[in-house]
């Protein structure tokens, strides 16, 4: 009798809509930097998304990004920013917005 063939498991793909809720909480909780941005090919014109988690924003980079929003808010720009509260004893962090 030939030996039984174990099939892989098929790895159930999912959308970045459904992976960035968690990415952004596991960001939060660890104070972590997390950037969502597009790259497009210019030869070929197609879209990438990248999203970036992790130490990655320099107090001179976050003015610098601070200042670029404010000049392109006619182009519709925006930033959202809020006071951060983490909870004692408790992982859990909530964020007051302006």
């Amino acid at each position: 009798m030939a030996p039984k063939v174990q099939q892989r498991k098929k790895k159930e793909r999912k959308s970045i809509i459904e992976l960035l809720p968690d990415m952004l909480a596991s960001a939060l909780t660890n104070q972590d930097d997390f950037i969502i941005t597009y790259e497009t090919n210019p030869d070929t014109g197609k879209q990438v998304i990248h999203v970036l988690r992790g130490k990655l924003i320099t107090p001179c980079m976050l003015g610098t990004l601070k200042n670029r929003v404010e000049l392109q808010k006619e182009e519709g720009c925006t930033i959202m920013t809020g006071h951060w509260r983490r909870f004692k004893g408790s992982n859990s962090c909530q964020t007051v917005m302006k």
